[in-house]
Order: C-alpha cells, then structure tokens, then sequence
C-alpha cells in the first residue's frame, strides 16, 4: 500500500447559497444564519473542504471577533437535525454541527478568511454560520463558498 498525498483541489469554489432567510448579509451581532441550501455528496465523496467567507467592511472588533462555522448532515438523505437559525440567543442544538471559527482582524475593515480541512459527510447537508464579530454585517457584500478536496494515492 502506497503513500497518501494531498489530492489538491478536486472542483471549482461553490457558492454556499440560501434561497430564502437569514443570510450572512445583515447578520446582528451573535446570530445564527438560517442553513445553505442543500449540498450533496453521494455520488463526489469528497472528504473535505475549505471554507471560505467574505464580509463586506464593518466595524469587527475585540480579540474575539469572527465568523462560527457549521455544518449540518442529513443521514438518511431526507431529514436534518434541528437547527434554530435567525436569532441570536445561544441554542444548544446547534452546537453539534461546530466545525471552526474564523477569526476578523478586530478592525473596521473588509474580510476575507478561510478555514481548512473541514471534514464533509457522506450524502447531504446544509451550512450554518453565527456572527460573532461585536458588530452587524453589512446589508450587501457578504458571501461564503467552500472547495473540496481529498487524499490520493501516489
């Protein structure tokens, strides 16, 4: 059996997208997106992706600024867990789909950040995020994707 190496990236960016409620555009203070629409997996399989996030210039601030990631699957292909998007109180069900935080630079500033290696399910899943950057995200200007890639053999 050979050694792994890192596949490099598998597919093009892709747009996390919400057809409808709470977005990352105007995002208040500690609240929680409502989840993406649906990604599939089944039939790429990939097994992880690079996150990246986009935010329009605001006022970030304190060491503790940035964006919560989440991700949430779908293990029969039909039915989520239950995710309580749109506001801003902490809510224990949402909790378990934590998959990284991606720190601001704690300025007023536009932002770009990337977290990597975020391991992806088998079938289906949505995106979540919660702002945690002391401050509301713009009206327009913000946006998400994620990229995946793998291992290969040599």
């Amino acid at each position: 059996m050979g050694n792994l190496t890192l596949s490099g990236y598998l597919a093009a960016a892709q747009s996390i997208a919400w057809s409808s409620g709470q977005t990352l555009n105007s995002l208040v203070d500690n609240e929680f997106t409502d989840l993406s629409n649906e990604l599939d997996n089944s039939s790429t399989k990939y097994a992880y992706a690079d996150v990246e996030i986009v935010l329009a210039s605001a006022a970030f601030s304190g060491t503790d600024s940035g964006i919560e990631v989440y991700l949430v699957p779908s293990q029969d292909g039909t039915n989520y867990p239950t995710w309580t998007g749109n506001g801003t109180a902490d809510e224990q069900e949402n909790t378990p789909h934590f998959v990284g935080f991606c720190p601001t630079t704690g300025t007023t500033a536009a932002q770009r950040m990337v977290l990597r290696d975020v391991a992806l399910p088998n079938g289906k899943f949505r995106w979540g995020f919660r702002n945690r950057g002391n401050v509301s995200t713009g009206a327009s200007g913000n946006s998400a994707s994620w990229r995946p890639h793998s291992f290969a053999s040599p």
